[in-house]
């Protein structure tokens, strides 16, 4: 029998459905408001409505909207090693004229180094005037390459995938990563630029400038048979601002194209969970694989502690999604060489209530979403980032919490090397009983001594 900290996840739970929930995982990343995804999927939508789009091409634009910025954790980390902020995304790098000295060195000015002497900022100043185009090529196609690549995983066709590694060329020649031009770009991947660029403009500084700017760079940037009825969407611009999160994921759903909606089984649940662990590990070189490692970990304690089948499926994806919300946390913490601030202790102690806020968007997942935001929680009511305490801390949660400070320990952080399982597992039992659960702390050190031992019996071999 299922467990209460578990729900059965419904039949009929749609991919749209899913991936419009955690779409808003991806806007973190890339520091963009929650529901940007989703508004520049209705936008894209509209214009392909307008452009007489079929059903098969429909579908592919759809879900090509929803999944347009997978690879955008890729290169997060390099790009806080380049200006050493917070503050800089791929729309940030892609609007500047590189060519022109005085604006990248405006550019590098306002965003670089932020608390660093003059001499350094002067420094990286000038060589990302010199570096600047080559710089934002390579973030582009590490996006793009990233992203395509993820789609397929996913199991979608070329049409999304092509769509998805397309988005940032432009109409010109100008864009990145292989500087298609005109009709060479797929048209889904116009649509795209087109739309994200309404829709980031629109929320800056309103629908009139966006399509006034659409227009101003039609023919460079963007088709110019788009850009001439994207004047027609002004007003919807203005009623998309406004819609809450419920209300946007609700149209996003109707407008999934075809008499049949796309349907999440448990094998297509597992690709989706299992690809956006990979956009969360990404974001970092100190969490490589951390996500995968830690689903692979609590199965197996969970397997030792007697779960059956079904709850094993349910806590794999919950372990698998269990940092979505670590996508919150900028690089400037999550690569930081040093011990880490009060204040950066707080961003990173929200990230699990990210986690609970996203996954609370996906029907049938909110148990799931409970557990997989409690892998911060301990037993005596002193962990994240809502203080659980015996009877609130489901032995689910328990377990996932278990696995995650075991790999945590044993993987190399920026301010520590790894630690050796021995010696993890003596951290660990510190806490027996406080911190950490006991039946999963016996069940972690059952499963080491029976890695140590299968390790020698193979070596006898």
């Amino acid at each position: 029998m299922t467990r209460p900290e578990f729900d059965s996840t419904p039949e009929t739970v749609r991919v749209s459905e899913v991936l419009s929930a955690l779409s808003f995982a991806l806007d973190l990343t890339e520091g963009q408001p929650l529901g940007h995804a989703l508004r520049t999927c209705l936008i894209g939508m509209r214009l392909g409505e307008r452009c007489g789009l079929g059903v098969t091409e429909g579908r592919d634009l759809y879900y090509a909207l929803l999944l347009k910025d997978a690879g955008c954790s890729s290169n997060a980390s390099r790009v806080f090693a380049l200006f050493g902020g917070s503050g800089v995304s791929r729309h940030d790098l892609l609007r500047v004229d590189w060519g022109n000295y005085l604006r990248a060195v405006r550019f590098g000015l306002a965003l670089s180094v932020p608390g660093a002497s003059w001499f350094e900022r002067a420094r990286r100043i000038a060589e990302f005037a010199q570096r600047g185009p080559r710089v934002a090529a390579e973030l582009v196609e590490t996006r793009a390459t990233r992203g395509a690549e993820i789609v397929e995983r996913l199991g979608f066709g070329p049409g999304v995938a092509e769509a998805v590694r397309s988005l940032d060329e432009h109409w010109d020649g100008s864009g990145q990563p292989r500087g298609l031009s005109g009709g060479g770009i797929p048209l889904l991947a116009r649509i795209m630029g087109l739309a994200q660029t309404l829709e980031v403009l629109s929320a800056v500084d309103g629908p009139r400038v966006a399509v006034g700017a659409a227009r101003e760079r039609s023919g460079r940037w963007f088709d110019p048979a788009l850009c001439s009825i994207a004047h027609e969407l002004e007003g919807e611009l203005h009623r998309w601002r406004a819609l809450d999160e419920p209300a946007l994921r609700e149209e996003v759903e109707a407008r999934e194209p075809g008499d049949a909606a796309l349907l999440a089984g448990p094998g297509t649940l597992d690709r989706i969970a299992l690809g956006f662990a990979e956009v969360v590990d990404a974001k970092s070189p100190f969490t490589a694989q951390h996500s995968y490692r830690m689903s692979e970990m609590s199965v197996r304690l969970a397997m030792r502690l007697g779960f059956e089948a079904a709850e094993i499926d349910s806590l794999r994806r919950a372990a698998l999604l269990h940092d979505i919300g670590k996508l919150s946390v900028p690089n400037s913490i999550l690569d930081k060489p040093a011990p880490l601030g009060a204040e950066e202790w707080e961003v990173v102690r929200l990230h699990p209530y990210y986690t609970l806020r996203i996954l609370l968007h996906v029907r049938g997942f909110k148990q799931l979403a409970q557990v997989a935001a409690s892998h911060h929680e301990r037993l005596d009511g002193k962990g994240y980032f809502r203080g659980l305490a015996g009877a609130q801390f489901p032995l689910a949660a328990q377990i996932l919490a278990t696995a995650d400070q075991y790999d945590a320990l044993t993987a190399p952080r920026p301010y520590r090397p790894a630690l050796p399982e021995e010696t993890a597992l003596k951290v660990m039992e510190r806490e027996r009983g406080t911190g950490v659960s006991e039946a999963c702390l016996d069940a972690l050190a059952q499963e080491l001594d029976g890695e140590m031992l299968g390790g020698a019996g193979r070596e006898a071999a």
